[in-house]
């Protein structure tokens, strides 16, 4: 791979004009070509309640380009979080393991129901990556610039047992709400591990509300690999990746029960809010009609899910009918069954 050979440290020495052999313009060459490889990171895989693992051998390796955060606002384009990257190529010949239960393999102590970003980390001069878990979080209340942190459900604060100021010269990138897309440096946060966390940052206030996501992007050489799920239980939620898309190895409950109207449903424990799509299913348990109404704006359906239920039974269902649709900004939507007590909605993936 010429990329890992890229940029050369002589071109930044001396002064002057600068003497480019035939070689450099092979390895230019090679990694103009090759670059068009890496437009996507390597997939995770699920290995156990609390490891994943990039896999890799020495001749399928893995390949990425240590570039930063998909943007929130725009497909395909990223955030470095102001040069906390340097946006280079690294490679493993080997499997490379995360796990939750190893010191130093997260940011903070290990929570349940939470989701987890997987970063690939670099130094400066290795030609490797590591992984590495930061929990995605969300605001509770902003006093002057300092945030106080809420759960992923947004059902109560919480506190994520960072070590004093370890996040001190990261970034935070606002996924969601009036400030979505925005980065500020962070100066500070506490060690709470309870109900008390908070972050501080410096630069310009963001406007924020309580339930809003954000990610903290590393002060390292990094790229974002992918989301993954630790359940109430703290284990891992089982699933697939590959490329942009996450499928559940088994789906996971949306809503169940009566919807007299369109609903305000929070996708938060089931899908990440880097989430674009969703994937799931509506059925009827009880051999009632698949009914399923989904809003964006509580007033306009914008997708239909409705059929007659079969006579028989099947894996605990009388009828049922996937849908796709994508995710609001805020990744929240609006749900009507018609007050139909035998419905439920399940989610089986989504795609980022």
């Amino acid at each position: 791979m010429a990329l890992i050979d890229l940029p050369q440290a002589k071109w930044g020495s001396g002064t002057g004009r600068q003497v480019i052999l035939k070689g450099d313009f092979a390895r230019i060459e090679a990694a103009l070509v090759e670059s068009f490889e890496l437009q996507d990171a390597p997939s995770l895989e699920y290995l156990s309640p609390s490891r994943v693992r990039v896999n890799a051998t020495s001749d399928c390796q893995a390949r990425v380009m240590l570039c930063g955060f998909p943007s929130p606002l725009h497909r395909g384009l990223w955030v470095t979080g102001g040069g906390l990257t340097d946006g280079r190529y690294r490679e493993n010949a080997a499997p490379e393991t995360l796990d939750l239960e190893m010191p130093g393999h997260l940011w903070g102590t290990e929570k349940s129901n939470q989701w987890y970003c997987v970063y690939a980390l670099a130094g400066p001069t290795e030609t490797i990556f590591s992984l590495r878990a930061m929990p995605v979080m969300r605001v509770s209340a902003q006093t002057a610039q300092t945030l106080t942190l809420r759960n992923n459900a947004n059902s109560g604060d919480i506190g994520y047992g960072f070590a004093p100021d370890e996040l001190a010269g990261t970034g935070i990138l606002v996924l969601t709400g009036a400030s979505r897309g925005l980065v500020r440096p962070i100066t500070a946060n506490n060690n709470d591990n309870g109900t008390g966390g908070t972050i501080t940052y410096g630069g310009d206030p963001l406007n924020v509300a309580q339930g809003d996501w954000f990610v903290v992007l590393p002060n390292a050489n990094f790229r974002y690999l992918g989301m993954v799920f630790n359940d109430a239980a703290g284990n891992l939620v089982p699933f697939r990746h590959r490329g942009r898309c996450f499928s559940y190895h088994g789906a996971r409950l949306l809503s169940a029960g009566a919807l007299n109207g369109y609903t305000l449903v929070d996708l938060a424990l089931a899908v990440p809010p880097t989430a674009k799509v969703l994937a799931g299913y509506a059925a009827a348990q009880d051999g009632g009609e698949v009914r399923l109404a989904i809003s964006y704006d509580g007033g306009t359906t914008a997708f239909l899910v409705h059929g007659a239920s079969p006579a028989a039974e099947f894996q605990g269902g009388r009828g049922a009918f996937p849908f796709r649709c994508p995710v609001p900004e805020d990744c929240r939507l609006y749900l009507d069954n018609g007050n139909s007590s035998d419905q439920v909605v399940k989610v089986s993936g989504w795609e980022e």
